[in-house]
Parts: C-alpha cells; sequence; structure tokens
C-alpha cells in the first residue's frame, strides 16, 4: 500500500519554483518602480529573490530523499516568508533586522534537517540558502560589493550542474563524465573571483574562467544523446562556457562588465533555474524519460533570446528599445513557465519531483 502523493502547491518545487517563475517575470521591470536605488531593487530581487527560491525549491526537493525528513515548516509557510522578504527588501530594503528574521528562519528550516540527520556530506549545498541570505544582508550592509554575485551563482550552478547533469545522463545509462569530482570547475571559477580586481586579475584570473568553460564540456559527455528532458539541461548548463568565456573577456577591458553580466544572469542562471524548475511538470510516458511540454521549450527558447538581445545590446551600447525588447521576451518565457506550472498545483505532486520514476521506485 502506498499513501497517495500531496498536491503540488504543498511541495517545495510547486511553491519555491513558483515564485521563483513570479519575481523572474516582474524582474525587467523594477526599473520602473518609484524606487530610491532601483540598481539594487534589481539585484536583490534577481540574484537573492527569484535565484534565493530557486535555490530553496530544489534544496528543499533534494532534502527529503537525502535525509527521510520534512523540514520543520511546511512549504507554504516558507513560501510565505520567502515573499514577506521580498516585500521588507523592496518597501524598506534598509530593515535588516526584519529581513534576517525571515531569511534565516528558512535557511535553518532547510539547513536543520540535514543536521539532524547528520549528513554532513550534504552541508554545503544545504548551507546555500544560509550563504544567500548572510550575503544579501552583507551588501545592504555595504560589507559586500555586488561585483563577485552573479559569479559566486555561477559557481553554485557549477557545483550543482556538476553532480546533477552527469548523473540524470547516467540514469539514462548514457555515458556521462569519468570523474563525479566538480571541485576543479569550481576551483577555477573561485580563483577567477579571488583574483579579480588584483594585479594578477587581468592574466590570471582570465585565464581561469577560461579554462572553467572548458572544465564544463567534460560534464557533457553523451548529451546529444539524451532524452528530451536532460537534453535541455545539458544545453542550459553548456552555456556557462560562453558566458564564462565572456566575463573572462570583460575581465580583460575587451567587453563591457554589463554585457557579461547579463549573458550569465539571463542566458545561464535563468535557463538553468528553468530546466531544473520544469522537470516538476514535464509530461511523464509509461516507461520514458521526462518530456518536455511546448510551453516549457518556448520558455527556454525566449529566455535564451532575450539574453543574447540584451548581452549584445550592452556590448554595442544599442538604443534603449532593445533592453525593452529583452525584457519582455524574458518575462515572456517565464510566463510560458507559469502557464504549465500552475494549472499543476491543484494536482498530486509527482514522484519523483525532478527525475522519471525507475521500474524499483515505489512512492515514500
Amino acid at each position: 500500500m502506498t499513501r497517495p502523493r500531496a498536491a503540488l502547491w504543498r511541495h517545495p518545487a510547486g511553491v519555491f519554483f513558483t515564485l521563483a517563475g513570479i519575481m523572474a517575470a516582474a524582474l525587467p521591470w523594477v526599473w520602473i518602480l518609484p524606487l530610491d536605488d532601483p540598481r539594487l531593487a534589481h539585484l536583490r530581487l534577481g540574484v537573492f529573490g527569484f535565484g534565493g527560491a530557486a535555490v530553496v525549491g530544489y534544496v528543499l526537493t533534494a532534502q527529503r530523499a537525502w535525509t527521510g525528513q520534512d523540514a520543520p515548516l511546511g512549504a507554504p509557510v516558507l513560501g510565505l516568508l520567502a515573499i514577506a522578504a521580498r516585500i521588507v527588501s523592496l518597501v524598506r530594503p534598509e530593515a535588516v533586522g526584519a529581513l534576517v528574521l525571515l531569511l534565516f528562519a528558512i535557511a535553518l528550516a532547510v539547513l536543520w534537517p540535514v543536521v539532524i540527520a547528520r549528513r554532513w556530506w550534504r552541508l554545503p549545498l544545504a548551507s546555500a540558502p544560509l550563504a544567500l541570505a548572510v550575503a544579501e544582508v552583507a551588501v545592504i550592509a555595504g560589507h559586500l560589493p555586488a561585483s563577485p554575485l552573479l559569479l559566486a551563482m555561477a559557481a553554485l550552478i557549477l557545483a550543482v550542474g556538476g553532480r546533477a547533469v552527469p548523473a540524470f545522463l547516467a540514469a539514462e545509462q548514457i555515458e556521462a563524465a569519468a570523474s563525479p569530482r566538480f571541485w576543479p570547475g569550481l576551483a577555477l571559477i573561485l580563483a577567477g573571483m579571488a583574483l579579480a580586481g588584483t594585479a594578477w586579475g587581468t592574466t590570471w584570473g582570465t585565464a581561469a574562467l577560461a579554462l572553467a568553460a572548458v572544465w564544463v564540456l567534460t560534464r557533457l559527455r553523451g548529451a546529444s544523446r539524451a532524452g528530451a528532458a536532460n537534453r535541455m539541461l545539458a544545453m542550459a548548463y553548456a552555456g556557462l562556457c560562453p558566458a564564462l568565456v565572456v566575463q573572462a573577456a570583460a575581465g580583460a577591458g575587451a567587453i563591457p562588465a554589463l554585457a557579461a553580466e547579463h549573458l550569465l544572469a539571463m542566458g545561464v542562471m535563468g535557463p538553468m533555474v528553468l530546466a531544473f524548475a520544469a522537470r516538476a511538470t514535464m509530461l511523464r510516458p509509461p516507461g520514458s524519460g521526462l518530456v518536455p511540454r511546448r510551453h516549457h521549450w518556448l520558455a527556454f527558447a525566449l529566455l535564451l533570446l532575450a539574453a543574447a538581445i540584451r548581452a549584445g545590446a550592452e556590448a554595442a551600447q544599442a538604443p534603449a528599445g532593445w533592453i525593452v525588447l529583452s525584457g519582455l521576451l524574458w518575462s515572456g518565457g517565464w510566463i510560458a513557465f507559469l502557464s504549465a506550472h500552475l494549472p499543476a498545483l491543484a494536482h498530486p505532486a509527482p514522484f519523483p519531483v525532478l527525475s522519471a520514476a525507475r521500474p524499483a521506485q515505489t512512492l515514500s
């Protein structure tokens, strides 16, 4: 006998991927709000709001498999705390105390089951929401510059994707990267971050980021023969290669920094979150892998097109009309994602949430 699955709206993937999609769709239009510092608000809503919701949704989804325990607070409650945190960041951007209470409550709820279960090797990923909370507070207090945040998010994407992509490919019995270690690529990105702004940054920092881009390719072995869902994930992960190369070029002064930042945020972070989040509502034909819906592919294509237009506009110092077009395409992509995700919230959460069922798997 197996117990029925709860509705997706009660599951972390339902709650937090919905929040991530809504915040992402709203992100380009923060600039038109009457805010004292729209650039900081845009950064906070993007990296800590959109990115933070995606990270929490992913970690909480994986946590149940790691520990066999649920978070001490339900996903809808944690989602309300996340919404409150974003409202505080827009209405009272200087209110550090309230933000700390909200963000740290979410981060500790994510971390607690891992600590109780003594799954110490899971602590680095389980601590990601806590690290994001600390980083946001540090940015508000002026102790952390905004410039390294996107590279830090790229490092997180490289680490998570560096493990997940080969694992999903291996589950399809496709030869993945020979070594499961993602530390070489992570070390190269961290070296590029550490060297930025130093006397060695132009040469060695640029070289480290370029080598990290080459390393990403080693995680994609066999991706061309993968199923549709894993091809989407592999394509999103492969976006790190051009993004890191452009970031290296920007460090050398060959490309405007804003072009590199938007390519990394919109061309890598966006499609990577989408490729993971869409798995919760993909089609699941019997005896087959996950199959993205048409809305998922449409969303994926729109995000890539939006990233290319925005990065190109920044590099060429194009008129603002191109930037507006990019924002419309980006928002349209996330609306397409939500059009598939929202109707599924009332239905039972699939099992496993982020991968296709294997014959030996049973509900738990």
